[in-house]
């Protein structure tokens, strides 16, 4: 956390030195700035993954053990998933300000990215809390096979974000992590192919854990109850791919990816 304030702090110093000089000095302190926002905000990323999104599982699978949802329960689990929802979006338009290679993103984009990993987010951690309501144990097992498969694949792609091997891997084993909720491109190139074998794959983990909670929830868990809850994965899923085509046809910055 100090070495992100301190970040923050390097960070409002380059913009008001961009400001204050003249063209030249003035286009070398913009471009520092905005190398430095896209570090700190991927810093923030990983945070927000390693903290807010486990225990946004840990919040629903209570709730959903103890059928009931209290309004601070609630608002804090909204409020996780908002976060994580819009540090993926925030870091994409960053990452884009910050390559003047890449066209920006509008905002039109980010709000609808940020749609996109909220509903297929939501739809993820839900799916999560109901299999871990009732399998504790499997879960985790389920939860370290998926981070090892995800890291093995995302190592596989060779990514080129860190200046040594290692670092890379390790670099690699944390967005492994992020793999676990959604979604996340770390390699320059088409993604048409790795991010639809990625959501086959969320989409059968999530009707899978789901239906398991489903046939062996607990006998104080009404029909009703449950069918609600498996609309609710399913319709959240849903918009969450909705969103994901609107952005890819519509909204790309490069033009409509098809």
């Amino acid at each position: 956390m100090e070495l992100v304030t301190l970040w923050y702090i390097h960070a409002l110093y380059l913009g008001a030195q961009s400001r204050l000089h003249s063209n030249g000095p003035r286009r070398h302190f913009h471009w520092r700035l905005m190398f430095e926002s896209a570090d700190i905000t991927m810093l923030r990323l990983l945070e927000a993954f390693l903290k807010s999104a486990p225990q946004l599982v840990l919040q629903l699978s209570i709730m959903i053990h103890g059928n009931t949802v209290l309004p601070l329960q609630g608002l804090s689990a909204s409020a996780s998933l908002v976060s994580l929802a819009w540090m993926i979006a925030s870091y994409q338009k960053v990452l884009r300000d910050s390559r003047d290679d890449k066209l920006p993103m509008s905002y039109k984009a980010v709000i609808t990215q940020m749609l996109w990993h909220f509903f297929t987010i939501g739809a993820r951690t839900v799916a999560f809390a109901l299999f871990a309501s009732v399998f504790q144990l499997y879960f985790g097992i389920f939860i370290v096979s998926h981070w090892c498969v995800m890291t093995f694949w995302i190592i596989q792609g060779e990514t080129d974000f860190c200046m040594s091997k290692w670092e890379e891997i390790i670099y690699n084993m944390v967005v492994g992590i992020i793999y676990i909720f959604c979604w996340f491109n770390v390699k320059e190139g088409p993604s048409r192919f790795r991010m639809t074998v990625y959501y086959s794959v969320t989409l059968a983990e999530n009707v899978a854990l789901t239906a398991a909670w489903y046939t062996y929830r607990g006998p104080h868990t009404s029909d009703s109850y449950a069918l609600v809850v498996v609309c609710l994965v399913a319709c959240s899923f849903a918009l969450g791919t909705f969103f994901m085509l609107v952005y890819y046809c519509w909204l790309h910055p490069d033009g409509p990816v098809l």
